[in-house]
């Protein structure tokens, strides 16, 4: 197992902060950022691979650009990286990757993330043989054209946020709340949405009979629309 480096700030028992800085290309892989701060930072093509950035904080921080010339763009890593109890608020993180990376107690709020990778994460807290608890905030989001592929999500809350294409496959969201966000378009198979709280979301193509919509909350209008997407026609005059 590789030992995480430890910056000078961390060997002299000081909080670890980026506050407006350029990162663009950086290699932060293997470092120990535990408890770190990046504040208003450029982090494009930076790497956080393997590293420690339990309980850090990401404020205003982009991590996407486009080289005009080249129109090449440069994203950010987090792949592999423990993000537990991880913050994330106000960054845009476009096409940015997470695979694989230990999430339990995630959060990302008002954050630009179209394209992200969130496939393979681990957001629960294993609990002796059980790994049933998992924890995982994303509101008012753009994730638009995301990937949560192989991710247990159950109870988790997802709320406000723009979903459209975006990829569930092999994903559990029992018991979760994703209300008032927009699921147009959203594909997986198989995809577990048992006992979710879907009030005032937009879906257009929530099937049942290849998601598992047991138990989900709905309202009136949105119940009629899982019929008419099962094509059964609701007589209001007959008994």
């Amino acid at each position: 197992m590789v030992e995480k480096r430890k910056s000078v700030a961390q060997e002299a028992g000081k909080p670890i902060e980026y506050l407006k800085q350029d990162l663009r290309g950086q290699d932060f892989g293997d470092e120990d950022l535990s408890g770190a701060r990046f504040e208003g930072c450029d982090l494009a093509g930076a790497t956080f691979r393997h590293a420690d950035l339990s309980a850090a904080t990401f404020a205003h921080c982009t991590a996407f650009a486009v080289d005009p010339e080249s129109n090449d763009a440069a994203t950010v890593s987090f792949a592999y990286a423990n993000l537990k109890e991880a913050r994330f608020e106000d960054c845009d993180l476009t096409a940015a990757n997470f695979s694989h990376a230990r999430t339990y107690d995630l959060l990302f709020r008002n954050c630009q993330l179209q394209g992200v990778d969130l496939s393979n994460c681990d957001f629960s807290l294993p609990i002796g043989d059980s790994h049933d608890l998992a924890r995982f905030t994303m509101n008012g989001c753009n994730f638009a054209y995301g990937d949560l592929t192989n991710t247990f999500l159950k109870g988790c809350e997802l709320t406000e946020n723009r979903m459209i294409e975006a990829v569930f496959n092999n994903c559990v969201l029992a018991d979760s709340d994703l209300s008032g966000s927009d699921l147009n378009n959203v594909s997986g198979r198989p995809l577990d949405l048992s006992g979710a709280d879907l009030r005032g979301t937009t879906f257009n193509n929530l099937d049942p009979r290849q998601i598992d919509l047991t138990g989900v909350r709905l309202g009136l209008t949105q119940g009629l629309q899982i019929l008419d997407i099962l094509e059964i026609i609701v007589d209001p005059d007959a008994d």
